[in-house]
């Protein structure tokens, strides 16, 4: 009984620590990382880094996403918020192109939707991972 607890325990926590990476580079890459570019970097040399960083960016959290999700079948929860944030990723991932021309273009309108858009996406898997991690389990103590 004891070690079954002990097993539940450590798959939950292994959880929890991908989501709290998950978590910290969504957070880190928003508010340090573009941040700093838009504001050190010269037009032209921002928009060079951020079209390289964020596809990148999309992709690393759509691959721990995927691996978080595989990590335990039997937890509904971890099933739910890592598939939303793997289609979010991915549908963030695409939308970089079209983000991209429209910038290139000089059509702001689709700009601005499409780059709400993936704020949008991008900030609701950081909800839910962040959920994640402080969500209290039943099983969290070990009871005598």
């Amino acid at each position: 009984m004891i070690k079954l607890k002990v097993e539940i325990i450590e798959n939950i926590m292994s959880i929890r620590i991908l989501s709290t990476v998950i978590a910290t580079i969504i957070l880190f890459q928003s508010l340090v990382v573009a941040p700093i570019a838009n504001l050190e970097l010269t037009t032209e040399g921002a928009s060079v880094f951020l079209r390289c960083i964020w596809p990148i960016f999309f992709n690393i959290i759509g691959i721990l996403s995927l691996v978080n999700l595989f990590s335990n079948y039997n937890h509904k929860y971890n099933l739910l918020v890592n598939g939303i944030t793997v289609l979010f990723m991915t549908l963030c991932y695409v939308l970089v192109t079209p983000i991209n021309n429209a910038m290139d273009d000089g059509d702001m309108t689709t700009w601005k939707v499409l780059h709400l858009l993936t704020v949008g996406l991008t900030l609701t898997a950081l909800i839910l991972h962040l959920t994640l991690v402080f969500r209290w389990y039943k099983h969290d103590v070990l009871t005598s």
